[in-house]
């Protein structure tokens, strides 16, 4: 759950601070996470970890993007009844993009099934 919270916070930074990501990065973004070949929160993160250290603007970013996330915590969708927790918790929704879909869509917003293409 910690490393989704990450990747998702990476992807709101994708999102809304687009502006820190030129077409190299996206280029660069979009040829590790290919390379990833499953929904795996830990793998995509640890990739996305390793390209944040040499992107220090976009690091800086991201961290007080999950510094806010973490002093605002969301309510949980998925509490039973009267605020309790589940006894397990639910299935993904089907039909719902994974984290590394939803990563994929906001590096390459134009066409989110495919990665950006390189100029010749």
């Amino acid at each position: 759950m910690v490393y989704q919270k990450r990747v998702n916070c990476f992807i709101e930074v994708l999102k809304n601070q687009s502006d820190l990501f030129t077409e190299k990065d996206r280029i660069e973004l979009a040829e590790i996470i290919n390379q990833i070949p499953e929904d795996d929160d830990e793998t995509i993160w640890q990739a996305i970890s390793h390209w944040l250290q040499l992107h220090p603007n976009v690091k800086e970013a991201h961290n007080i993007n999950l510094k806010n996330t973490e002093s605002s915590p969301l309510p949980d969708k998925h509490l039973g009844p009267g605020g309790s927790k589940p006894e397990k918790s639910p299935d993904k929704p089907t039909g719902e993009p994974t984290v590394l879909q939803k990563l994929k869509n906001e590096i390459n917003p134009h066409n989110p099934l495919d990665p950006p293409k390189q100029s010749p």
